[in-house]
């Protein structure tokens, strides 16, 4: 939980921002268009974060084995 809490604070304040940018370019703004900010942050968030974790296990990996 202390690994994944951190980094889902910070896919919601992309999308928060993303959201919020997306509302003052125009008022009319169908709900999809914030499901669509929404799963892409969860995408890029789980892409970028699982990416960082793989290597961050591989650097440890080959400390314990030299």
């Amino acid at each position: 939980m202390a690994y994944i809490l951190p980094r889902a604070v910070i896919v919601l304040i992309g999308w928060a921002i993303t959201c919020g940018v997306i509302r003052n370019v125009s008022v009319q703004v169908s709900p999809t268009a914030f499901y669509i900010a929404a799963i892409s942050w969860a995408l890029a968030g789980i892409a970028c974060f699982g990416y960082l974790h793989r290597l961050r296990s591989e650097l440890h990996e080959s400390r314990g084995r030299s």
